[in-house]
């Protein structure tokens, strides 16, 4: 038999150990202990000393008086009464002070780590939630609080007084909140913006946010780092899911107003099947592919989406309903509108809206319809009355222009490979009218790309993809391209990097080494590029190229459907193959030449031929530097030259 040995002091030790892990108030009871039993063992060594500690009560309030205050220690008369004193005054300065203060010390320390960890529940009615942290957060927190006019009308919706921004993050530190206050556009009101610590996809972390008594959830993407089986897009869904859930177990029948953005177009369905309450999804990838599809199509567009859609101190889409204007006609409105371009209407069908842009002029203004509006801010959104005038004659129509069509075989360079690349070979395959060559040169092996490719078997006669395995930050590599041969080429970022800065430092030092091989070809190819971080746009300015900022278009997408929940139609409306696009033209094309011209002139133009302008893309660049001038005042002269394009809106049948 085992003979168990005597472990007194370990049993001591390991219980008092379980106690001190339990927490300040178990460290305090112990300490509380402690000090009594010292008390008590001082009080009866002294009591022999006699007056005035002849009493047992009397010697242990004498030891607790010495043991908490070390000012009685020359109060004393005789050696033993002094030698007791000077042992439990020292005893008070370990145990009394130095243990009282330690334990405070740590409990107020890892309290002030749990704050900071977010880990605490909020109470909030009517806030805005995202739920998620990547690198389209900040920028949707910044759009948000820049959105001035939009968050008012927002307010008034939900009858609430301030805003409230509560950020659920995976992990909340210090480097998150100076991430918050280093943007240009958030500052100082960083500290308004409440982090919590959680997962979007777990219920219990959702009620730390108080996500029911939300007025919207803005679910964004994560944009790296996907793991091999759990896309970003099944976390979302999975956050959807969790939503519904938890207002199920609440009985709650009134859901918040959701915007989610879904990666895979095949699984936007699937996220609407997720969640049974206003639900708003974004097909990222089909958005960004629409964008380069119409900038390779309609090389220049570029700027026109860039500050429609990622500039918040520019030109933005707005739509209000004005009940004083019903029954005017839309040529009036254009006039009526001296400092926003009217772009038509959006009707209400219940959770559904119905966009219908570039109207002609005698078109009359329903009642209840929301109107459309392109403007620099909320405050531009006035109308003049003498401009509303019965003597008003419109243009007569002039008819509708032709659209130059595509005969011939486009080329495409594609240099990279992300989830946009195939989403935008898919985009041009719509283009049933036009044939494209794609050459897609990058590092990931062949076989993926086929396999997320195969949809092409469909359009094989039309769009003719070729794989290139090579790496094009070699100049070597670039040279074997032939670039000079296309009539496009696109620069992505690559899917492999972790981080956006790595991703776009690859971008940037091919299209450096691009540069060099384009600088003495005869035939200069349109060049787009995409990026992941918006501060590195300024690195390459001065080159000839096209930029487009993935996630600050998506940050201003998602932030602008979260305050009008409209925009969503309008946007699909715009990008969209058919229907409404926006187009460069001519001046000979609307029979002009070189010269001055108001705007409301060019505007009356535009209308007569069945289009809306939007602005004038100049061929060099004004005063200020901007080649493009967007929505300038009606009353605005602008000096023209042969090879400045107008920015139209028409109409594809």
């Amino acid at each position: 038999m085992r003979i168990k040995r005597p472990r007194i002091r370990q049993k001591i030790i390991f219980t008092l150990e379980r106690q001190l892990v339990k927490g300040a108030h178990y460290q305090l009871l112990l300490l509380a202990a402690l000090i009594g039993l010292i008390s008590i063992v001082g009080g009866i060594l002294v009591m022999p000393s006699g007056e005035p500690t002849s009493t047992f009560g009397e010697s242990v309030w004498w030891a607790f008086l010495r043991l908490s205050d070390p000012g009685y220690l020359g109060d004393d008369q005789g050696n033993w009464r002094r030698f007791i004193s000077t042992l439990i005054t020292v005893a008070g300065y370990v145990v009394f002070l130095g243990s009282l203060v330690a334990v405070i010390t740590t409990w107020m320390n890892r309290k002030i780590r749990h704050l900071e960890q977010g880990l605490t529940p909020v109470t909030a009615n009517n806030h805005i939630l995202i739920l998620g942290w990547s690198n389209r957060t900040i920028h949707i927190a910044a759009e948000i609080f820049q959105s001035v006019g939009r968050i008012r009308r927002f307010l008034e919706k939900y009858d609430a007084k301030k805003l409230q921004l509560i950020i659920l993050s995976e992990e909340v530190s210090s480097f998150q909140m100076q991430e918050l206050k280093d943007h240009p556009m958030i500052g100082t009101r960083a500290h308004e913006i409440v982090l919590r610590t959680g997962l979007a996809i777990d219920r219990e972390h959702l009620r730390r946010v108080d996500s029911l008594n939300a007025s919207c959830v803005i679910v964004p993407s994560l944009a790296y780092g996907r793991k091999e089986l759990i896309s970003p897009d099944i976390e979302t869904i999975k956050c959807l899911l969790s939503l519904n859930a938890e207002a199920q177990a609440q009985n709650n029948q009134d859901l918040p107003y959701v915007v989610a953005e879904i990666q895979d177009e095949n699984k936007i369905n699937a996220a609407r099947r997720s969640y049974t309450g206003p639900l708003e999804v974004i097909g990222s990838n089909t958005i960004i592919s629409r964008l380069m599809a119409q900038n390779i199509r309609h090389p220049g567009l570029s700027a026109v989406y860039n500050e429609i859609l990622s500039q918040v101190d520019d030109n933005n889409l707005f739509s209000q309903v004005f009940p004083e204007l019903t029954g005017q006609p839309m040529g009036r409105l254009k006039r009526a509108f001296t400092r926003a371009v009217v772009l038509g209407i959006v009707k209400s069908e219940g959770e559904h809206f119905s966009p219908q842009l570039n109207l002609p002029d005698d078109y009359l203004l329903e009642d209840d319809v929301l109107l459309v509006l392109l403007a620099k801010n909320s405050t531009d959104l006035v109308w003049r009355k003498d401009r509303i005038s019965t003597d008003y004659a419109p243009m007569p129509f002039l008819g509708m222009l032709p659209v130059e069509e595509l005969e011939n075989r486009i080329n495409i360079l594609v240099l990279g490979w992300n989830e946009h690349v195939p989403a935008l070979i898919r985009e041009l395959c719509t283009y049933e009218d036009e044939k494209y060559f794609i050459r897609l040169v990058g590092l990931r092996p062949i076989a993926e790309r086929e396999k997320e490719l195969a949809f092409l078997s469909e359009n094989g006669d039309r769009v003719v993809v070729e794989n290139v395995v090579a790496d094009f930050i070699r100049e070597s590599e670039i040279r074997k391209l032939a670039a000079e041969t296309f009539d496009h080429i696109l620069m992505v970022s690559s899917d492999r990097m972790e981080e956006e800065e790595e991703a776009d430092a690859r971008t940037m030092v091919g299209y450096v080494l691009l540069e060099e091989v384009l600088e003495k070809a005869s035939k200069r190819p349109s060049v787009l590029l995409e990026l992941s971080d918006p501060s590195n746009e300024s690195l390459i300015r001065r080159f000839q190229s096209e930029v487009i900022i993935s996630p600050m278009v998506l940050s201003h997408l998602l932030a602008g459907i979260a305050l009008q929940r409209e925009l969503n139609s309008i946007y699909n409306e715009l990008f969209t193959v058919g229907g409404a696009e926006i187009i460069f033209r001519n001046l000979p094309e609307y029979g002009l030449s070189s010269g001055k011209k108001r705007f409301d002139e060019l505007e009356s133009l535009a209308s007569a031929h069945g289009e809306t302008i939007l602005g004038v893309y100049l061929d060099r660049p004004d005063a200020s530097g901007n080649h493009l001038l967007l929505n300038p005042a009606k009353s605005h002269e602008i000096g023209l030259s042969d090879n400045d394009r107008f920015v139209v809106l028409t109409t594809f049948y």
